[in-house]
């Protein structure tokens, strides 16, 4: 495919941007060190069953070069809220306006609320796709579950990708939050009725519980690093338009109430494009450049990975293009 070559022939390679194997391994091994604090996402029973020791990282370029390295590489991680962008980048491919999804003005609230969920204020939707209000008003475009499950692996590349039945079973029975976020959704008019409120609760359910190991989530990341093109397979996966809407949304509420924060501290002046979710994955976009992945499922307070976190600092200075402006290493 020539079109494909020609479109990222100036693009940076990772042998390009000095980034080997040994620096991903000791970049392992500092975050890992730095893990001296963080707790597992215990309001979904099954999740405190993962081991909390593993951690991985998995980075790509758009030429197809990746590296994986850690004891957790191989493990399939509850996607959790890593799916959200992708829930949304599946509304907008199935032709649903963005305005009627939810709004894109990121809040102080934490990830399990939203204003929707005060009728006296009169909100139609959520004010973000990446909340779970948000993510919950994505999910209702989903008509079959199985054709997202598709759209998944085509993006994953793993065409075995599939749901963690016990973690579905376990966040489904205990997670009355999000049921009335999609009362209040279908009482706004964003749904239909309740039953349409309800199947978007489950098919959300269904969807934060895909199992993904690194691999996996750096292939459907390089998908939105590239402008939607799958890096795995040379075959456009989604269109332009969606993509910037959803790296926007990852700018903007990725990382939870700490997304401002990070991005100064990883990315300076550029926007810290990323998404971390309770299961302990963390994806991180580098537009034009490439992407990274990490795990590790002890969690801070607001619920991103603690070694995610760290880890993000060096991967983000290996990944920048040059003539970045950064803070320097004694800020």
């Amino acid at each position: 495919d020539t079109s494909y070559t020609h479109e990222f022939k100036g693009q940076p390679p990772l042998e390009q941007l000095r980034i080997t194997k040994e620096k991903i391994m000791l970049v392992d091994k500092w975050a890992k060190e730095m893990t001296t604090y963080g707790i597992l996402g215990l309001y979904i029973p099954e999740l405190r069953n993962v081991n909390k020791d593993l951690t991985a990282i998995a980075i790509g370029d758009l030429h197809g070069n990746k590296m994986v390295v850690g004891d957790g590489s191989g493990i399939k991680a509850s996607a959790q809220s890593v799916i959200k962008p992708f829930l949304y980048l599946y509304a907008l491919e199935k032709g649903a306006p963005a305005e009627k999804i939810s709004g894109m003005e990121a809040t102080a609230m934490s990830f399990n609320t939203d204003r929707i969920l005060r009728p006296e204020l009169d909100l139609k939707v959520p004010e973000h796709p990446l909340n779970n209000a948000g993510a919950i008003s994505s999910a209702g475009e989903i008509k079959d579950f199985s054709d997202f499950l598709e759209f998944m692996r085509k993006l994953t590349g793993n065409a075995k990708l599939n749901t963690l039945d016990r973690v579905f079973k376990s966040e489904f029975g205990v997670n009355n939050n999000n049921r009335a976020i999609a009362s209040r959704l279908a009482a706004s008019g964003r749904f239909r009725s309740a039953k349409e409120g309800d199947d978007a609760y489950t098919t959300y359910t269904k969807a934060c519980s895909l199992g993904m190991n690194v691999d996996d989530a750096l292939n459907a990341s390089l998908v939105l690093a590239s402008g939607g093109i799958g890096i795995h397979n040379k075959k456009k996966l989604a269109k332009m338009n969606n993509i910037v809407r959803v790296l926007s949304a990852m700018n903007t509420f990725g990382l939870y109430e700490q997304s401002g924060k990070i991005s100064l501290l990883v990315s300076g002046a550029r926007a810290n494009t990323s998404k971390s979710g309770v299961g302990g994955l963390v994806i991180n976009i580098n537009p034009g450049v490439g992407a990274f992945v990490t795990y590790s499922p002890l969690l801070n307070s607001e619920g991103n990975s603690v070694y995610g976190l760290y880890a993000m600092i060096p991967l983000n200075n290996l990944l920048a293009l040059p003539g970045g402006m950064r803070l320097d290493a004694e800020e």
